[in-house]
């Protein structure tokens, strides 16, 4: 890819230098917007006719699926083919994207085909644990960071804090020497495939030549002063970036500008370059012509400093755009780039007026690079909410000496961004809507006060061991979303015994009253076909979304492993075995028959019942709620009192009510979801078609009770 993607680079500058020397000028301009447009157009029609999933950065959709939310075809062959030919093309046409993102989706991508090709021995040591999935896509995204950088110490840590919450320190060590070995290849690569003038090196791809001394104490307060404006405009990018978004999906428009003539390596080596663009070339400390002549002009016709308040705002700007197109593309490099433009900006500011530096003549000099690395670094940090960014630019530059004034701003920068905003990959989530739980922001305490009674679903869809099959019917007809019911005593006392999954009250139902074409059947329709499907998810779980953080216990799951499939091993499998071998499905009852049998109470086994769902309990703190759900990969949870069913709550509800904690704090939820039942006769739903639905099920279940009260008169008579 980096091999291709230099060639298309080059190529247009080419093309650019051919045609200025051979056309006018407009002719120029229409040839370089057209190699872009074709360039940027052919990549997104690769990634929306081959694999929709390809689009954008993948870190966003990894985090999704890290937290225990099954993305569809997000970790497929197909995905990772899009991705690689849609980020060469885009990259080499000169959008003003990175590559860290699309890098460590392939990583992850590469980590879930080698699980699923060695699932033969899943039974055996390491693949016996679905948690050991989450443990090699974790992985698998920090291989992508260690080639993007060559930073294998820091992609570990990269990928830990932009992918998982949670993570196991056992995997430490396996992490590690994933990266290790791939950028010991890398490097082989690059002495073996690579030609050498574009071939990188394993130790940095941005070498600098600091001094040791390259700074004073007294310019400390100039790097908490990056920090500060770092944080500020790295949130103001992520709102901008969001804004951005939501016009485009609103009015279907947006603006393509690409108009510059060099890559992120070259602007990257004039920002962190040991010298001055003040000064002339002819001290020591000012830069060489060549680099000069790329901010200042030929003929010196333009201000350094303003060169580069200007590529700040329109890559500022521009960056926001091309990061929401259609095409693979990242977000670090570009925010690297922005960041050492704002730093470097400082730092000749501070050359200009200390040109015998903070110390006079006999001190040490200022060094304009050193700021745009801080810079680099503590906007990239406040961008993403990344600590491991220092650790990546030691890596990536080759030295120690700047990791003081780099931490410093890092932190500053961070904890201002983090107050005001989520970070680029938690606003993306939210953008997409997916089904994310983003973290709690600092100093927020709503969370505290406000209890998960004020947030909670009250009346929830219950079943008894009293509940007819025709109510049961009822119920699976008026909720076709839920998975799993909780279990009661009866309707008075309300104590959990216990949840039961769909599934099986879909398959009791089948057992005793035959096919019904209202009832939900898409994944089950037959005990020979739910047998088969439990034998093909034994084959395929790639997509299980259980961890070491809830494998411990079968109470501490997002979703009991009654409720999931699980292959021949489920704890249903037998029980439906033994129905299926019984053969004794209902097809043609008549309708006293099936009306009789509608009006007997359901019989559960006792094997069907997960007699501990995972339960919270009254005045139990949102802030405790969002943690409990983030550490276990909760889906949702009952809300009990002495053991009496109080509600539930599912990761909606906690969505909704977290929905604007920046800007109102945590808010009750009363009016966002209402869809309750307190007797399967008495449906309240907002869904005008569900109650339509409801009315001709409690017009046929009371044709049934007619014929049934006939029946009994017959009997009496």
């Amino acid at each position: 890819m980096d091999i291709s993607i230099e060639y298309l680079q080059e190529y247009r500058v080419i093309l650019y230098e051919y045609t200025i020397r051979n056309f006018d000028y407009y002719t120029t301009l229409i040839t370089w917007t057209a190699y872009i447009t074709v360039l940027t157009g052919a990549s997104a029609l690769i990634c929306h006719c081959f694999a929709k999933q390809a689009i954008g950065s993948g870190i966003p959709e990894l985090k999704v699926i890290m937290c225990g939310f099954k993305m569809k075809n997000y970790l497929s062959l197909q995905t990772m083919i899009g991705k690689i030919f849609g980020l060469t093309l885009a990259l080499g046409s000169g959008l003003p994207v990175g590559k860290e993102g699309p890098f460590v989706h392939i990583g992850a991508i590469v980590a879930s085909l080698l699980t699923r090709i060695t699932s033969a021995c899943r039974y055996q040591a390491f693949f016996s644990s679905e948690g050991r999935e989450m443990q090699m896509l974790s992985s698998g995204c920090a291989v992508g960071i260690a080639c993007t950088f060559s930073a294998p110490a820091g992609a570990v840590l990269y990928g830990i804090e932009s992918t998982s919450r949670f993570f196991a320190v056992r995997n430490y060590w396996r992490a590690f020497f994933a990266t290790t070995c791939s950028a010991l290849i890398f490097r082989f690569a690059n002495a073996a495939i690579i030609p050498p003038e574009i071939a990188g090196t394993i130790t940095a791809y941005y070498q600098t030549y600091f001094p040791n001394s390259v700074f004073v104490v007294e310019e400390l307060p100039v790097f908490a002063l990056i920090g500060v404006f770092s944080g500020l405009f790295g949130a103001l990018f992520v709102f901008t970036h969001r804004r951005i978004a939501l016009f485009r999906e609103k009015n279907r428009l947006y603006l393509r500008i690409f108009n510059k003539n060099f890559t992120f390596r070259e602007t990257l080596a004039d920002f962190i370059a040991n010298c001055t663009f003040m000064l002339s070339n002819i001290t020591a400390e000012g830069c060489s012509k060549e680099r000069l002549e790329r901010w200042v002009g030929i003929n010196h016709e333009f201000n350094a400093l303003n060169s580069l308040a200007i590529y700040f705002c329109v890559y500022f700007i521009l960056v926001a755009i091309c990061i929401s197109l259609a095409v693979p593309a990242g977000i670090f490099v570009p925010s690297f780039v922005i960041g050492a433009c704002g730093g470097r900006l400082i730092g000749e500011i501070m050359a200009l007026l200390y040109p015998q530096g903070l110390r006079g003549p006999d001190g040490p000099k200022i060094f304009p690079g050193l700021y745009a690395v801080v810079g680099a670094a503590a906007y990239t940090g406040s961008v993403t909410h990344s600590l491991s960014i220092a650790v990546i630019v030691c890596e990536t530059t080759g030295q120690l000496s700047p990791l003081l004034p780099v931490l410093i701003a890092l932190m500053i920068g961070n904890a201002i961004s983090s107050f005001l905003q989520p970070s680029i990959y938690e606003s993306m989530i939210e953008i997409k809507n997916l089904p994310h739980l983003a973290d709690l922001p600092p100093s927020r305490i709503s969370v505290h006060k406000l209890k998960v009674e004020n947030v909670m679903i009250h009346n929830v869809l219950c079943i008894t061991r009293s509940t007819t099959y025709g109510e049961l019917r009822e119920l699976l007809l008026a909720s076709p979303h839920l998975r799993s019911y909780p279990l009661i005593t009866d309707s008075r006392t309300k104590i959990l015994l216990g949840s039961v999954a769909r599934k099986y009250l879909n398959y009791l139902l089948y057992e005793k009253l035959g096919p019904d074409s209202m009832i939900d059947r898409k994944r089950i329709n037959t005990t020979s076909d739910l047998l088969n499907h439990i034998r093909r998810n034994s084959r395929l779980s790639a997509n299980n979304v259980l961890t070491d953080r809830n494998i411990s216990g079968n109470t501490l799951l997002a979703s009991s492993p009654l409720h999931e499939d699980h292959g021949g091993d489920s704890p249903l499998a037998p029980l439906l075995q033994r129905q299926a071998d019984a053969d004794h499905h209902v097809t043609n009852l008549s309708v006293r028959q099936r009306a009789y049998i509608l009006r007997h109470p359901i019989h559960l086994d006792e094997i069907a019942i997960d007699p501990a769902p995972f339960q919270l309990v009254l005045g139990t703190s949102l802030y405790r709620v969002h943690t409990l759900f983030s550490l276990l990969g909760l889906n949702h949870a009952y809300i009990t009192n002495r053991g009496k069913l109080m509600g539930v709550i599912s990761i909606k509800e906690l969505r909704n009510a977290l929905a604007n904690i920046y800007s109102r704090g945590a808010i009750p939820t009363y009016s966002v979801r209402k869809s309750t039942v307190t007797s399967p006769h008495r449906l309240l739903l907002n869904n005008g078609i569900e109650q339509r639905m409801v009315t001709t099920v409690a017009t046929q279940t009371l044709l049934e009770d007619q014929v049934i009260f006939g029946v009994d008169s017959d009997i009496e008579t």
